[in-house]
């Protein structure tokens, strides 16, 4: 493990290095299993480009136990972490050329930024339209980052929509998805991509359907916690 990095309000940057030093081989937009010391496995998305020497995971704290609270709390540089993966379905599909739309609620920005990073990097021109969602202003993170990405590529578009500000703000407020319904009403052509919290990525994948887009041009990879008996996810 090579460091921890604080982000926003009880989320970090946890920054991992293989100990061969070989590159993990992932597409952008998946995940990984990670197991910290004493910790059961847990499923954090891959926030890095694939072809780095260095893994990067978003993670957010929630609760006082548990792997999020100990990666937050307990983990140093140095300690080893086991990797396994990668998987996931909601991995960029290089070979759409047409407009893409990217939704990550929390830490779900994670994996958009891999596959906004990676499409740019590649020369994709088709329109691309990165929404963030947060509940408030302390869990921003990456704005700096993203907007400059966005001031060098003409096709990026990048929102930050805020669920539930505590003081007035001038953000877009409300529920991320309903922000994607405000800016389009047609979705012809796209390819999407979610992730965060099951419940937002239901809602917008009900939304994207409801607005003609085809099932197959949506991939989602909801975040499940640890007590959900559906499946272990990252938090």
């Amino acid at each position: 493990m090579l460091e921890v990095t604080p982000l926003a309000r009880a989320t970090s940057l946890v920054r991992l290095m293989p100990l061969d030093e070989a590159p993990f081989d992932f597409r952008p937009g998946q995940y990984a299993s990670l197991a910290f010391p004493g910790q059961p496995p847990r499923d954090y998305s891959l926030a890095g480009m694939p072809g780095e020497s260095h893994l990067d995971f978003h993670i957010r704290q929630v609760g006082e136990t548990g792997p999020s609270a100990y990666a937050q709390a307990a983990l140093h540089a140095g300690d080893p972490v086991r990797l396994e993966g990668p998987f996931g379905q909601a991995y960029w599909r290089e070979n759409h050329d047409g407009p893409m739309l990217l939704i990550g609620g929390g830490t779900g920005l994670a994996p958009m930024i891999a596959i906004v990073e990676t499409a740019l990097a590649a020369g994709v021109k088709a329109p691309v339209h990165l929404y963030a969602g947060f509940q408030d202003e302390p869990d921003v993170y990456y704005e700096d980052r993203l907007h400059a990405l966005e001031a060098r590529h003409g096709n990026l578009s990048v929102t930050y929509v805020l669920s539930a500000p505590e003081e007035a703000t001038d953000r877009r407020t409300g529920f991320v998805h309903l922000a994607v319904a405000e800016d389009h009403a047609d979705f012809a052509g796209f390819k999407a991509y979610l992730a965060g919290a099951p419940v937002m990525v239901e809602a917008a994948v009900s939304m994207l359907v409801a607005r003609g887009l085809k099932p197959a041009d949506i991939h989602a990879d909801p975040f499940y916690g640890a007590s959900d008996p559906a499946a272990v996810r990252r938090a």
